[in-house]
């Protein structure tokens, strides 16, 4: 290749390599294109066994999962081969073929789990376990190659939650349980060793007479480099998010959403938890957060933290997850039994979409275009509005 055709074909590469350190940085990946690739929005349904697949192009349901009692949530295979659903009821992981959405088999846990999720780097699931095993609390590990439940890593209190680092290095556990003062209400887990390699405190603020607080929700920032630069985190009775900086392994900042007049708060079904789901947006443009008791998502930029708005959604606004395209935010409305399409530009609800029985935990899903299910004319009805747009 002549000088000429190489300085001209570099704007292009550096483009490509741009996109991809994003895609790999985040929770749900950075695609400025859908082309050559299907997404997904995977709904569960916590009081139901039914849950749904939405097409965030059309905003319709275009397939149902049927199986998996009191789902905690669903996530995916690496390759796009399969759908992973936490099991409450049955203290497994139920497996469902991304094209045909058939049961493929049952994965025994140590014991009832809340949420998975899976390492692309390493193909590994991990299943944050909430019952005590013989007194003892556990984060379950199945290698992805064989769904064989390979080791349960022990930690400090039952597990709320669990989420891999932007690099997929780590594995956070966000911890419940009744944490003394000085115990680890996080603790952070080697993907390669499967070992606990450090832990911290959530404390910074004083709520219900006590400093140090159970984990909910949370979600990371990337450094360009893809690693960690920050850590966003939820807790049990207060309506904020914490904001740590992962190098030090301190409370750097606290984001308060406007506070609300007490007749225009919804306290049915908070659950102890007022705010529970937090997201940075694929285009590290913003960080948003729900609110159970104000019924509204909020959003903060990045990397300044200044406050962008709100958007009420409906009553127990519950998990969320965005577009790898960062336009629409999915959000569960527990309250409702619907999903609120938000659109992050207008700062609008869209659309909503009917759902099942108490929607909660959501995932974005990239599946090649060969792993996609064929919605059928019973799906089709399941995505008709819940409401006017």
């Amino acid at each position: 290749m002549t000088r000429a055709l190489v300085l001209r074909a570099l704007p292009a590469l550096f483009a490509t390599l741009a996109l991809a350190s994003s895609s790999a940085a985040q929770g749900v990946p950075r695609l400025d294109s859908y082309n050559g690739v299907a997404v997904r929005i995977l709904q569960s349904n916590n009081a139901a066994n039914v849950h749904h697949i939405i097409d965030p192009v059309s905003q319709q349901v275009v397939g149902v999962i049927r199986g998996c009692p009191h789902a905690h949530n669903l996530t995916t295979h690496p390759d796009g081969l399969y759908y992973y659903c936490a099991n409450e009821q049955d203290k497994a992981v139920d497996v469902f073929d991304t094209v045909t959405l058939q049961h493929v088999m049952q994965i025994k846990l140590s014991e009832r789990p809340n949420k998975i999720a899976v390492n692309k780097k390493h193909k590994k699931l991990y299943a944050g376990i909430r019952n005590l095993v013989k007194g003892k609390a556990f984060v379950d590990v199945i290698d992805l190659n064989t769904h064989k439940l390979v080791k349960s890593i022990p930690v400090h209190h039952e597990v709320h939650n669990t989420y891999v680092t932007p690099d997929e290095n780590f594995l956070v556990a966000g911890l419940s349980g009744d944490p003394e003062p000085g115990e680890p209400t996080i603790e952070v887990i080697d993907t390669v060793k499967d070992e606990v390699v450090w832990g911290m405190e959530l404390k910074g603020h004083r709520a219900e007479g006590r400093d140090n607080h159970e984990v909910r929700p949370m979600a990371f920032e990337a450094n360009p480099d893809g690693s960690t630069k920050r850590m966003f985190a939820q807790a049990a009775a207060i309506n904020a998010v914490w904001v740590i900086d992962w190098n030090s392994r301190k409370v750097v900042d606290m984001l308060w959403p406007p506070a609300l007049k007490p007749w225009q708060q919804n306290a049915d079904g908070i659950q102890g938890a007022p705010m529970h789901g937090v997201e940075v947006l694929p285009n590290r443009s913003a960080v948003w957060a729900s609110s159970r008791l104000d019924s509204r998502i909020y959003g903060w930029s990045l990397p300044d933290l200044k406050y962008i708005g709100a958007v009420e959604v409906g009553p127990t606004a519950n998990w969320m997850t965005p577009t790898p395209d960062s336009r629409y935010m999915y959000v569960a409305v527990s309250g409702s039994d619907y999903v609120a399409v938000v659109d992050l530009q207008k700062l609008a609800v869209v659309n909503k979409i009917r759902a099942g029985a108490r929607p909660a935990r959501n995932a974005t899903a990239i599946l090649p275009l060969n792993r996609v299910n064929t919605p059928t004319a019973s799906t089709a009805t399941q995505g008709t509005q819940a409401a006017s747009r």
